[in-house]
């Protein structure tokens, strides 16, 4: 893979001794670079509708705003569904940190290293916004309860958290995937999230084993996801026709 086609990626992160995140293109060579080819064949107008959860009824609890259905029984669809919402929610994670700069203790590596996981989460968000639709997306409404985005350690476990469980969902549910085109932008997206994983590790405990601390990353079930990510969402996750079949990964979780 050449340099250019590693940084549309966002593939170059750096880990340990402080080193920033290479910086990503723009969203359009990303989209280009991904969508090429015709890998990507979902028509969203032939996708099923889905529940804009942007109503949330004036309720800002975790799930206690309007309801947003996955239906597996979509297939690779209802994958992506699950990706986007999850994308949506570290996108704005990351721009609430961004934005918090200036009480949080970052450091100016620091800033610049979570700026970078910021514009790559935007662009897999507005990447899997594209491909959805309007007919097959949604917008959620989030909530933070206990994350102090002006405490470093707080928004950095707040961020481990939200990594770790991107990557054990890419991991369980492109299992689902029929499409080999489909099956190829996860595997793009989730080597990037786990390189985000490993930064954020790395600046909780530098230059420990902390970065990478087993062999394998988790591989959950789209349920085990959503009960993580429903924590920071004020909408409802549902799932109907969820797969019984599961392969568990190496560490036997799920």
């Amino acid at each position: 893979m050449d340099e250019g086609a590693r940084d549309c990626l966002g593939l170059d992160v750096a880990v340990g001794n402080g080193r920033a995140l290479h910086a990503v293109a723009s969203r359009r060579d990303f989209m280009r670079l991904i969508g090429m080819g015709g890998a990507l064949v979902l028509l969203p107008s032939l996708l099923a509708g889905c529940e804009d959860g942007s109503n949330t009824g004036g309720l800002t609890g975790p799930g206690t705003g309007a309801a947003v259905t996955i239906d597996f029984a979509l297939g690779d669809v209802a994958v992506l569904q699950l990706a986007y919402a999850l994308e949506q929610l570290e996108a704005d994670f990351y721009g609430r940190v961004v934005a918090n700069f200036a009480s949080s203790g970052f450091s100016t590596a620091e800033q610049a290293t979570l700026s970078h996981i910021h514009n790559h989460e935007r662009i897999h968000r507005d990447f899997l916004k594209a491909t959805l639709g309007t007919s097959a997306g949604f917008t959620l409404a989030t909530v933070y309860d206990g994350v102090d985005f002006g405490n470093r350690i707080s928004v950095l476990k707040a961020a481990r958290t939200l990594e770790d469980t991107g990557v054990a969902a890419y991991n369980g549910a492109s299992q689902y995937l029929t499409l080999a085109g489909n099956l190829l932008v996860a595997a793009k997206i989730v080597s990037v999230e786990a390189r985000h994983a490993s930064v954020i590790r790395d600046m909780i405990s530098p230059l420990s084993n902390e970065f990478a601390p087993s062999a394998f990353d988790d591989v959950d079930r789209p349920k085990t996801v959503a009960t993580a990510a429903q924590a920071y969402l004020v909408n409802k996750l549902v799932f109907a026709n969820e797969p019984t079949a599961f392969t568990p990964g190496p560490a036997d979780k799920g």
